[in-house]
């Protein structure tokens, strides 16, 4: 006699559903997509692995009439050769507004002052006048008052089951997508000397943490 109380099997298929609103009860992670991180991706719950990629961006205002054109074209041919009619995947793109990151310029401020104290030479105008940049910058910077553009590219590739093997080639898959698309925008735009680069997961939490709230 079979027992009554045979194991179910495990089901390893993305078989999530979009849940009906609350009345805005939910918790971030009810209403979230995400499931975790996995090595520099973002995992979510219908299934995809999901990569941001940083690029540079192009100051039109220094470039001439003829060059700015130069920029759409270049520009219309990445895109016709990525998301055309014939391209099967894709790509999200993102203009984001962050805070301007002032860590570096801050802390050469503050050695500078701290520094003040041990050099006699020092001329006590200047030392008042650094302490001023110091006190109007860090609140600045604490307020995120002087802010950016941030521009990223959104890839992402679909992951067979829940199995360690399929999200362990997902990720090859999702790494060779990811630096196909740097190259495409590298070579595309070759004459504008863009830079491009995959963010890493905490630099991909940093983003999502801005895009939900910016100001906290």
């Amino acid at each position: 006699m079979k027992s009554k109380n045979k194991a179910q099997k495990t089901n390893f298929n993305w078989d999530y559903h979009v849940p009906k609103i609350n009345n805005g009860k939910e918790t971030i992670d009810e209403m979230s997509l995400i499931v975790g991180l996995y090595e520099n991706y973002l995992v979510t719950k219908t299934g995809d692995l999901v990569g941001m990629v940083d690029v540079s961006g192009i100051n039109l205002d220094l470039l001439n009439s003829t060059e700015q054109e130069d920029v759409f074209s270049d520009y219309s041919a990445f895109l016709m050769s990525t998301v055309g009619a014939n391209y099967s995947e894709s790509l999200q793109f993102i203009e984001a507004t962050i805070p301007v990151d002032m860590t570096t310029y801050l802390n050469h401020l503050k050695t500078t002052y701290l520094n003040c104290d041990t050099d006699p030479t020092f001329n006590p105008f200047k030392e008042q006048l650094l302490a001023s940049y110091l006190d109007y910058y860090i609140s600045q910077y604490e307020s995120k008052a002087m802010t950016t553009k941030q521009h990223l590219v959104v890839v992402k590739t679909k992951i067979k089951d829940k199995k360690k093997e399929s999200l362990a080639l997902a990720v090859d898959t999702l790494d060779e997508k990811m630096n196909q698309l740097k190259r495409d925008l590298e070579e595309g735009l070759f004459d504008f000397s863009i830079k491009t680069r995959i963010l890493t997961n905490q630099e991909v939490l940093a983003v999502l943490k801005n895009l939900i709230n910016f100001k906290d």
